[in-house]
């Protein structure tokens, strides 16, 4: 192992309601070997439990307090950011990136939610990736959590593609490029609860873009934003860490142990020599992601499109004569009155619009005394 050094680049955590996780993400982070920490540099994004946009209450304050506490136990210099509001993780994951490429203007940053658990050489794999970014410009993300599907050898790590990101390391450079891309994204995040966002309106903003899925997660439009880019996205092959999210956003315990991270472990020991990035095979990276996206966007996307859009509405769309003959049936118990009222909206005013309107009017909502 070579000899400890102190880590230059800002570490931000993500948080919610899972203090639990958090604790044992910060021990595990406190536990670093190779490394030296300055508790000064480490930073908790930690989200706020009711919406400003619906007034929906997504977590106890109970919990929050909790997750604050736990953060500040391990690390009592840490920064605590908490959003007196929820912000939901696509724009909690924004605040803290801006944090450390805007306002501390860093290079590179490490970012972590909660639920993952650091084996004892995470930050150290990370580090010797990061002081090799240098001589690639074209990196973008980075992780050491490994492939637990494939057998590695821990003596000899290599690099695959990356596929989530946990525990990532990402350039200022990348970052910056993808904000533009990702503007029609921001857009819509900004506009609803995320749990509750509209998937259909989010899969639509890849129309106009080379590259395309039928996802509408905050992660898989960083996915191909980067790849568009041409940013490559690296992982070891080796696991240096476990995933131990078995409640949360993306999992439930049935799908956490059918995807095998039940028995997800990490490696103990530091290898004789880390990964070696090379240009040819980060370019190759890059490019096979792009390729394959871009194949998907000029192939199948337009009828996977189609198909979602049979049982998927986008409520942003301008509303047709129709919608709101159909809102005002369903909300109302009859059709308006007035002529001009379809005059006024119709290829004007949103769905949402209409809708959101029609509930907050008196007579919609004596209509609907059922449901205080």
């Amino acid at each position: 192992m070579p000899e400890a050094r102190p880590v230059p680049v800002p570490i931000v955590i993500f948080a919610f309601n899972r203090p639990d996780y958090l604790e044992r993400l910060c021990r595990s982070l406190k536990a670093q070997q190779g490394v030296v920490l300055d508790g000064r540099n480490i930073h908790l994004m930690q989200d706020g439990a009711i919406s400003p946009r619906s007034g929906m209450r997504f977590a106890e304050d109970e919990a929050i307090a909790a997750s604050i506490a736990a953060f500040q136990a391990e690390f009592p210099q840490g920064k605590v950011h908490a959003s007196p509001r929820n912000l939901g993780i696509a724009l909690n994951l924004h605040r803290g990136e801006s944090l450390v490429f805007e306002r501390l203007g860093a290079e590179v940053g490490y970012f972590f939610e909660e639920d993952l658990e650091l084996g004892p050489h995470y930050l150290a794999m990370l580090e010797a990736i990061r002081v090799q970014a240098a001589d690639h410009p074209r990196l973008g993300y980075f992780a050491a959590y490994g492939n637990h599907r494939q057998p590695a050898d821990p003596a000899r790590p290599g690099l695959i593609p990356l596929e989530h990101h946990w525990g990532f390391g990402l350039t200022r450079a990348c970052w910056q490029a993808m904000q533009p891309w990702l503007a029609p994204f921001h857009t819509i995040w900004n506009e609803t609860d995320y749990q509750a966002r509209p998937h259909l309106r989010l899969v639509e903003c890849y129309l106009d873009k080379a590259v395309a899925s039928t996802q509408s997660s905050q992660d898989v439009a960083k996915t191909m934003a980067a790849a568009d880019l041409g940013f490559a996205r690296i992982n070891t092959d080796v696991c240096y860490a476990r995933y131990i999210g078995k409640q949360g956003q993306s999992f439930r315990e049935a799908s956490f142990q059918r995807h095998g991270f039940d028995a997800m472990d990490y490696a103990a020991e530091w290898p004789a020599e880390p990964p070696r990035l090379t240009a040819a095979q980060l370019e190759g990276f890059a490019a096979a992601k792009r390729a394959h996206h871009a194949d998907y966007r000029a192939g199948r996307f337009m009828a996977d499109l189609e198909a979602m859009r049979q049982r998927l509405f986008n409520p942003d769309r301008p509303a047709t004569r129709q919608d709101i003959l159909d809102l005002w049936r369903l909300l109302m118990d009859r059709v308006p009155e007035d002529e001009g009222y379809f005059e006024r909206n119709v290829g004007k005013s949103t769905v949402r619009h209409i809708r959101t309107s029609l509930l907050r009017g008196r007579e919609a909502r004596c209509k609907s005394f059922f449901m205080k």
